[in-house]
């Protein structure tokens, strides 16, 4: 085995262990961060509010996901997609007394994201295939699509709750089934709406209690 095969064959080792040891997206995995090329007033635009009774994702006072975004590509040599989410400074400036934020927050805050705060980053235009994965605590969605995105356009993300399959369980399989819901509980839905000329960052308005 020459030294080229060699170090090739040590990183993809390395990734695979890696991805292995992170089983939250986010967490033990750094998603290197993809250029976007051709952004022309385009954006991936999102916010969660949990319909749920219970509270089943909390940092603190405060209700806390997970959300994630790719082009739906894997790079050749790291076995790992490229994430669309901008670098920790962008998402800082959606928040006021960082030092105040919950610590998953601020130890992830490109993947973890305040319940009811409207957020956005940049995206390129034109025909994309993308993968949207989403998380709170335990209850999760994903979405694979492929997006046409005009210029001065957005995609908004909204998510709905599938529920059980089985809400009258008898059987084992049935209630296995249930329990299993869990992992695909979350319907992404996109849609393209205009992106306005005049679209301000919102800042993230944190209630606590």
């Amino acid at each position: 085995m020459n030294l080229t095969r060699f170090l090739l064959f040590s990183l993809i080792s390395l990734s695979v262990v890696c991805s292995c040891a992170g089983s939250i997206p986010g967490r033990g995995i750094y998603y290197w961060q993809r250029t976007i090329n051709n952004f022309q007033n385009t954006y991936i635009k999102f916010e969660f509010s949990n319909l749920r009774n219970e509270k089943r994702s909390k940092g603190g006072d405060i209700e806390i996901y997970s959300f994630f975004a790719f082009f739906d590509d894997v790079s050749p040599f790291f076995l790992t997609p490229g994430s669309i989410h901008p670098e920790s400074d962008y998402w800082e400036g959606y928040y006021s007394g960082i030092e105040s934020l919950p610590f998953d927050l601020k130890r992830n805050i490109r993947f973890v994201f305040v319940e009811g705060c409207e957020y956005r980053m940049p995206t390129t235009s034109g025909r994309v295939k993308y993968l949207f994965s989403f998380n709170t605590s335990g209850y999760a969605g994903k979405l694979r699509t492929e997006i046409d995105l005009p210029p001065n356009h957005s995609i908004r993300l909204s998510f709905k709750e599938k529920g059980i399959p089985y809400p009258d369980a008898t059987t084992i399989g049935e209630r296995l089934a249930n329990d299993r819901s869990r992992y695909d509980w979350y319907e992404i839905i996109s849609t393209i709406e205009p992106t306005p000329n005049l679209d301000p960052i919102k800042p993230c308005e944190i209630k606590k209690g």
